[in-house]
């Protein structure tokens, strides 16, 4: 059943689209004057139009006007999948997941089916869903493949009547996979593979890092979902940057969290450390700065603020996460002790993983 819709969404993702290229070279195409269409959709090409690329890999792809040739379709779709146009993209997922005039790669497909799912390509959607469904090349999914299902179904009617069995078993938090990054000026595009037994939301944290001593500022993306992936189009405005995808607890309690990846090499810090001082009382104040240049010296990100704290004043150091315990314990180490303070304490839902809290006021 799955070949069969494949291969109909083969043919349909292949007939030609209203708007393509220029309106010359549609209306070649669509009278079937396929000489003057290739024409005018390499000349288009050579301009950098993914419409044409997409336009030429149609031609070879169902032979019109030219031998049949999956390598050449093959790579023209390629060109315009790389430059963003979704329809371009599910073609070549179709490609690789139906293994047409090549190997079969599901895992490939899989990103790809991503991409244009992301860009709402609604049939891409309901292909994915497929794929996390059966788990045909990949693992099973069904908390994924009821999501993109759910996306799709106001245009694909066979997606609105799936039921996919859910698991019940208690959730976990797991860290995802990372399979494509894109990150940069014009966008931000990430797409991940999740443990099937994790828990469904996910946390995607891109971050500029700071300058020398200069306070770290918030994330620049902090995005929760429970797809597999994530396109911002507004992208950032410098591409040095940090990123990551994190699992997080259904009560948000802890997470799991892929590595930090980076364009440029930079180094991710061994966490984010707030300190809460009182400029109002100077040796705080210059305690802050004393323990801020400290835990730069150590691999940290800090950031000083004059914020008033809500916190009670018999602890140090506050961590959102059960898995930011041992940062917070590590962090509080660089402070004055006394017995009458606790070291550190779980605050949920307070801040970011990774993220610790420091209340100078405490040691008053």
């Amino acid at each position: 059943m799955k070949n069969f819709i494949l291969s109909c969404a083969v043919s349909i993702a292949l007939l030609p689209a209203t708007g393509w290229a220029q309106e010359d070279a549609a209306s070649a195409f669509a009278n079937r004057d396929f000489a003057t269409a290739k024409a005018l959709w390499l000349s288009e090409a050579a301009d950098g139009s993914a419409e044409a690329m997409l336009g030429l890999g149609l031609l070879a792809d169902r032979g019109f006007g030219q031998p049949r040739d999956f390598d050449v379709a093959f790579d023209w779709y390629l060109q315009a999948a790389s430059l963003g146009l979704a329809e371009a993209q599910f073609n070549v997922a179709i490609m690789l997941d139906a293994g047409l005039g090549r190997r079969r790669d599901v895992e490939e497909a899989q990103i790809w089916y991503t991409r244009a799912a992301l860009r709402d390509h609604a049939r891409a959607q309901y292909n994915l869903g497929l794929l996390y469904e059966t788990g045909d090349g990949i693992t099973s999914n069904p908390a994924l493949a009821t999501y993109w299902f759910g996306k799709a179904a106001q245009t694909v009617p066979a997606a609105a009547q799936k039921e996919v069995a859910q698991v019940t078993a208690s959730r976990r938090v797991a860290a995802p996979h990372v399979t494509f990054d894109n990150v940069g000026t014009s966008q931000v595009e990430l797409v991940w593979n999740a443990d099937p037994n994790a828990t469904a939301t996910h946390l995607v944290e891109v971050i500029e890092p700071p300058r020398f001593d200069e306070n770290y500022d918030a994330p620049t993306i902090s995005v929760s979902t429970v797809a597999s992936g994530i396109l911002d189009l507004n992208g950032l405005q410098t591409t040095d940057a940090i990123w990551r995808v994190v699992n997080l607890a259904s009560d948000d309690t802890d997470y799991a969290a892929a590595d930090w990846s980076s364009n440029q090499g930079i180094e991710p810090p061994r966490g984010r450390v707030t300190l809460i001082s009182d400029p109002a009382v100077k040796s705080m104040e210059n305690a802050a700065r004393v323990f801020a240049s400290a835990l730069r010296q150590a691999g940290y990100w800090v950031q000083i603020t004059d914020e008033v704290s809500t916190q009670s004043d018999n602890f140090y150091v506050s961590y959102g996460y059960a898995s930011d315990q041992q940062l917070a314990q590590a962090v509080a180490e660089f402070l004055p002790s006394t017995e009458q303070i606790t070291p550190a304490k779980q605050l949920l839902r307070s801040m970011q993983p990774g993220e610790v809290v420091v209340n100078l006021g405490a040691f008053r």
